[in-house]
């Protein structure tokens, strides 16, 4: 089709946030979609894993999407609506009931298929709200955000800029380390009411930080030791600032996980963690702990030393977001030592490129959106500008 928008997948990140981002704004816009060389930069070969052809066969599904290539490690896929020329009319805005379950088939990150879903679900029409979602994969896995990261950090935040409310439950965990295993997480996820838009948002002003939160999955016998490291190291970084800590049983040696969130006076989060990834020796504990908990705390301090609102992956996630709202959002990423401000992520930068290629926006100098198309929820998208 002459309106279908091609992205190449080897493009900046070249990986899946292509992928999630591009599949949900083509389900939402019905705007057709071919993504060529899918995630064609990950040295361990690309295309479509079981996390990825989750959301996208999830998504075409509830858009009532045609597609081509949704299966396990193709490299190229197309989205399309009502045949493949322009002289067949797409098919009318209505969407055929959510799948209510989602069932991975892998440890892969339910986080990721959440972000990969989310802004449809908020913006698409809908007759039941709330809408649960229960997701079957990885709660804890690596290079993906954590439960505990989608609960402490991401939910509030999603809050704070105005979405309707959304609420985790954690059935149970599901790990990468350890030894594989499948976990479980619910979502009740209320859509914007039809005909609304998702006003402009601001996170400026942090404020002092006046409390960090540490949770830790570990197991029992090195409970004392984590809680002794991060007592110690928590308040030599950060003098004065309340903590508190909590400490879950992981029920394995393998199985080590750390996050903290910094929550400001003014009620900002920025969270940094780490499930711990590297080799164990002689099931001997105490020195990864103190390295996780070493790592974990200095990335903290390089998080909160710009004094900006968001922290990395936040950051990224907002970005569709800014995209889909009425006008101008203002997120103050913070500035770095030479006074400018701080570069967004090879993530957060993808996605505004995909939101750029996808939608009738502008990017500004640093990267932002210069201003969002005002989506109209359950409204039938019509793009102000025609893509060639």
């Amino acid at each position: 089709m002459s309106n279908t928008v091609v992205l190449d997948g080897t493009t900046l990140e070249g990986g899946g946030q292509i992928l999630r981002i591009a599949v949900c704004l083509s389900a939402i816009t019905k705007i057709p979609l071919t993504i060529t060389q899918i995630r064609g930069n990950r040295p361990r070969g690309g295309g479509l894993k079981y996390q990825h052809l989750t959301g996208v066969n999830w998504l075409a599904k509830a858009s009532v999407a045609n597609t081509e290539g949704a299966e396990i490690k193709s490299t190229e896929l197309r989205l399309l609506w009502g045949g493949d020329t322009d002289d067949e009319p797409l098919d009318d805005h209505r969407y055929l009931s959510l799948p209510k379950m989602i069932d991975i088939g892998s440890p892969g990150s339910v986080a990721l298929v959440l972000q990969a879903i989310l802004p449809f679900i908020i913006f698409g029409p809908h007759s039941e709200p709330p809408i649960r979602i229960t997701i079957n994969g990885g709660t804890n896995v690596g290079f993906s955000p954590s439960f505990e990261y989608i609960n402490k950090v991401l939910l509030p935040t999603f809050s704070r800029i105005g979405l309707p409310p959304i609420t985790a439950r954690l059935e149970s965990r599901g790990w990468s380390t350890g030894g594989s295993q499948i976990g479980t997480v619910s979502f009740d996820i209320t859509p914007l009411p039809t005909g609304s838009c998702l006003p402009a948002f601001e996170l400026t002003d942090r404020g002092t930080i006046q409390h960090i939160e540490a949770t830790i999955l570990g197991p029992k016998v090195v409970q004392d030791k984590f809680r002794h490291e991060i007592a110690v190291r928590l308040a030599a970084n950060f003098p004065g600032v309340a903590t508190t800590i909590t400490f879950e049983d992981s029920g394995h040696p393998a199985r080590l996980y750390l996050l903290l969130v910094a929550k400001s006076e003014n009620g900002h989060l920025l969270g940094r963690d780490w499930l711990y990834d590297r080799k164990t020796r002689g099931g001997e504990l105490n020195g990864p702990v103190e390295q996780l908990v070493k790592e974990v705390v200095q990335q903290l301090q390089m998080e909160l030393k710009h004094g900006g609102c968001v922290d990395e992956y936040l950051r990224d996630q907002l970005v569709i977001f800014s995209a889909l709202a009425r006008g101008k959002c203002h997120i103050d990423v913070g500035r770095n030592e030479d006074g400018q401000l701080v570069e967004g992520s090879l993530h957060a930068r993808t996605a505004q490129w995909v939101v750029s290629q996808m939608l009738p926006v502008a990017l500004a100098e640093d990267g932002s959106i210069v201003e969002g198309i005002a989506l109209e929820a359950g409204s039938k998208f019509t793009p102000t500008v025609r893509r060639p």
